[in-house]
Formats: structure tokens, sequence, C-alpha cells
């Protein structure tokens, strides 16, 4: 007898969100295709104190993967006024198998349109990505448009470490 289908697709996994986001992604109205159509994606989330970064996994919260979320204005203070903390969270990250900065601004945001009242320049804020990309190699940086494609992308960086722990899993068990 076959399983009556679902209306939605239930994503295996539970996204940890920091309890200092004062802003967080609810990761609502994702859709995944399931047998060619296209259905709602219901994801867990749980709130929770995080050492590193904003968002995590259930059960990789302490050296899998982190995300750090910046909307462009925090990014914008965090670069001036909150740069040495900032780099101690750079450092951390470090020992993550997967790290990663997701900013709700893209490029032409960040250097063509600052945030208003900002002394910290574009060409400061972009010196300061190279900067770090290179000083933290392990810690990736992404910008996105909007802050619905920030989210879109902070699913995908997750849904991804989880697709290849689950297939790494798999392959030790095997193995074994």
């Amino acid at each position: 007898m076959s399983k009556p289908p679902t209306d939605y697709t239930l994503f295996p996994a539970t996204i940890l969100i920091d309890t200092r986001e004062q802003t967080p992604w609810q990761f609502r109205g994702l859709r995944s295709k399931v047998a060619g159509e296209m259905k709602p994606l219901i994801v867990p989330v749980e709130t929770q104190g995080l050492s590193t970064g904003d968002y995590s996994l259930k059960g990789f919260e302490e050296s899998g993967v982190c995300i750090e979320r910046k909307s462009h204005e925090d990014a914008v203070s965090t670069f001036c006024h909150g740069r040495d903390r900032f780099e101690r969270e750079l450092e951390r990250m470090q020992s993550f198998k997967y790290a990663a900065v997701i900013i709700e601004a893209d490029w032409s945001g960040i250097l063509y349109r600052p945030p208003k009242h900002s002394r910290f320049t574009p060409k400061s804020f972009a010196e300061s990505v190279v900067a770090w990309s290179q000083r933290f190699p392990k810690t990736h940086w992404f910008t996105m448009p909007t802050r619905a494609e920030a989210e879109k992308m902070c699913f995908r960086v997750l849904r991804r470490f989880w697709r290849d722990e689950e297939e790494r899993a798999k392959k030790e068990a095997k193995e074994n």
C-alpha cells in the first residue's frame, strides 16, 4: 500500500537561530521539488544561544557549520565600530568545518549606496572583506541583493552542509 501524498515537504534538520538575533530569518515560504512537483518546504527552527554565528544546524553548532548574518547597515557599523569583536568572531569561525558571512546587500548596493550618515567608505568596506577573506580563509562571504535572497542563501548553505554530512555518515557506516 502506498503512502498518501503530503502537501508539503519537511526539511530533515533543525536550523538553530541565536537568541541575540534581533531580526531573525524564519525560513518560511521556501519550496522544494518532490517528484517533479513544487511543494511548500517546512523548515524546523529553534532559538538558542550560539557561541559563534547567528545560524547553525542542530548537532553541528559547536564545530560543524555557522552563518553570520549582517544587514547592510549592521555590516558597516560592525566593520567600523565593532571591528575587534567581529574579528574575534571570525577567528572562532575558523574552527568550523564550514563558516560564512551573509550580507543583506549586493556589491552594487555596498559600493554605490552606502547607509546614510556612514563615514565608513565603500572602498574601506570592500578592503575589509578582502583582508578578512585572506586572514580567515575558512569563512566564505556572500553578498545578496535583498534580505529574502540572503535568507534563501543561508538555507541553501545549511541544506548543502546537511546533505554532505548525511552522505559522509552513510559512506563511513558502509566502510565500517
